[in-house]
């Protein structure tokens, strides 16, 4: 386990880097999967696998959604639980966390078996389209209890000071994804269904790596059998906290789920096809916007519990500027190559590079405002401001999102589509940006605490409430 003092002390550059490097590493690796997907059916199956893939991603980013409320709520609470020197409290949050990330996925692979079907029905799927996203679903839905596991232990892993362990079995993953996406999808003709079962492999050794962690002698937040246990007030903390994790993943899940309906609507499956290698290429710049934003949660978490404003101020301020920063290399990279890029996914179809190009052009501004967002939501909850990140994530969603998708592609036709996600990034920027000024001012003004302290109780400064 990461040592105390130097969460306390540490400069918080070295801190930074340690725990935000890794995250994001990790993230990119654990969603790069989806991406290597997408490459190999794009080239081997075609626009009609990419339409098939797109359409059923809304449904499987729900278990990312559950995993990410699981994971973050209780890694949140761990950190601020050590925060005040609680280990005990720290050990009894993940004991209750794991059973229920088992039963939870046992729950979630019933579920997704019984209606997968039903979700593609009411997206107006039809034909080979419908039959490949149906397959892809079921084979991933079967998945759920160690994509969960994957998903939630990781942030788990990283507040108890191994990153690198945790970096490990998302590359192991990966790998294991890669090779074995060449083998079932080019070499043995499998398709969607074979790049599937390839992704359940991938993260069932991950998580499977990633539990054996917890009941090994090098974990600080050591897990034993006998003490396992599903009391209801540790769940619902555990979910009250991660719930802005889940709106995040949730709404990004119907923000693509309408998305894909206007698609179809205003355009084709051709349009859906694009919409798919737009979202893998702007996930790698959304899962370093997450990094960014999750690897900072131990170190704002844990100095916020001990109430060393200033440090929370600093670190805060850094992610501030990273977001920032690869937003702007992001935006310029994808307006000086769009067609490399995109022929990444597919490279025989005239007619998908201009609707790609076309929407990417439109698309990529919302790497300008993403990351910001994203913060602001993840800072919230690290200092378990719930109701603050929740108003952000879902505030985006069906404040501003769903009306912008309703009122502009009968205006606009397909570009319509296209134009709601950035406009309603930067008008929920406009927001964050009060948000965390105002949050700049209170740590600013808390009573300073010296760096070199344990920050005693006698010196606290309580924040305000939501």
């Amino acid at each position: 386990m990461t040592d105390e003092r130097e969460i306390r002390s540490e400069s918080i550059e070295k801190l930074f880097l340690k725990f935000v490097f890794p995250a994001t590493i990790g993230l990119i690796v654990a969603g790069i999967q989806g991406v290597i997907d997408g490459f190999f059916i794009g080239n081997a199956v075609g626009s009609q696998g990419l339409a098939g893939v797109t359409l059923a991603f809304p449904a499987l980013i729900v278990v990312v959604a559950v995993g990410h409320m699981i994971g973050i709520g209780t890694s949140s609470l761990v950190a601020l639980a050590r925060g005040r020197g609680d280990l005990q409290e720290a050990i009894r949050l993940v004991h209750n966390a794991f059973p229920l990330l088992l039963l939870v996925g046992i729950g979630l692979t019933a579920f997704g078996l019984a209606f997968s079907d039903s979700y593609l029905l009411l997206l107006g799927a039809s034909g080979a389209v419908f039959a490949m996203a149906n397959a892809y679903l079921k084979v991933l839905f079967a998945g759920s209890v160690f994509m969960l596991l994957a998903i939630a232990l990781d942030p788990l892993v990283r507040n108890d000071g191994k990153p690198g362990f945790a970096i490990i079995c998302m590359v192991v993953g990966v790998l294991i994804n890669l090779v074995l996406d060449y083998i079932f999808v080019m070499r043995m003709g499998m398709g969607v269904t074979g790049a599937a079962i390839a992704t359940v492999i991938a993260f069932s050794l991950s998580g499977i790596l990633l539990s054996l962690y917890f009941f090994s002698r090098w974990a600080g937040l050591r897990l034993k059998y006998r003490a396992f246990c599903l009391e209801p007030g540790t769940i619902f903390r555990i979910m009250k906290v991660g719930l802005p994790s889940f709106a995040m993943q949730f709404s990004t899940s119907f923000l693509l789920f309408t998305n894909n309906y206007m698609l179809l609507k205003y355009g084709s499956e051709l349009a859906v096809s694009g919409y798919g290698i737009i979202g893998y290429v702007f996930s790698t710049f959304s899962l370093i916007f997450e990094g960014i934003a999750v690897g900072t949660q131990p170190i704002i978490g844990f100095n916020y519990g001990a109430r060393c404003y200033s440090r929370v101020a600093g670190t805060l301020k850094m992610a501030f500027i990273s977001c920032l920063g690869t937003g702007a290399v992001g935006f310029m990279l994808l307006s000086i190559f769009p067609e490399q890029v995109i022929r990444i996914f597919n490279h025989d179809s005239p007619e998908l590079l201009e609707i790609t190009l076309n929407g990417m052009g439109i698309f990529m501004f919302a790497l300008l405002a993403q990351g910001t967002v994203m913060l602001g939501s993840v800072y919230f909850q690290s200092i378990n401001r719930v109701r603050s990140a929740l108003f952000i994530q879902l505030g985006k969603v069906f404040l501003f999102f769903l009306p912008l998708l309703l009122i502009l592609p009968p205006l606009l036709g397909l570009n319509g589509v296209w134009l709601a996600t950035p406009a309603a990034e930067f008008l929920m920027l406009m927001v964050v940006l009060g948000l965390l000024w105002k949050e700049f001012c209170f740590l600013k003004n808390g009573k300073p605490v010296s760096e070199e302290s344990y920050c005693p109780a006698s010196e606290i400064v309580l924040a305000p409430n939501d």
